[in-house]
């Protein structure tokens, strides 16, 4: 079982996976970072009950929780949609930008 400690890392880890600097990257970086592991660390560490657990031992606050909250939501709509599941929508596709510009207020609001 992770430690607290161990859970925090891996929730900003999962962050830096998804800001706007991803599109500085070759093709290839941005599908590993974004369709390997933000794709598989979304799912596991945007989940609400780790955000619960960050929550309530004060390395988040409700603003932080709700927008990663959202994160989460905004990945699991763009998961759904297969024309969104490439490096050129990561470029151009409106939901993409939200998502990107999303984990960097989270990241940039990081207290912890």
């Amino acid at each position: 079982m992770l430690s607290i400690d161990e859970c925090y890392e891996l929730y900003k880890k999962t962050l830096e996976e998804c800001g706007r600097g991803i599109l500085l990257e070759e093709e290839e970086v941005v599908a590993y970072k974004l369709f390997e592991e933000f794709a598989t660390d979304a799912i596991s560490f945007l989940h609400e009950s780790l955000l619960d657990v960050l929550l309530d031992n004060g390395m988040i606050d409700n603003e932080i929780y709700e927008k990663s909250r959202e994160l989460r939501k905004k990945y699991l709509s763009i998961e759904a949609d297969s024309t969104l599941l490439n490096v050129k929508a990561v470029r151009t596709a409106q939901k993409w930008k939200e998502l990107l510009i999303l984990s960097d207020e989270i990241r940039n609001s990081l207290y912890w």
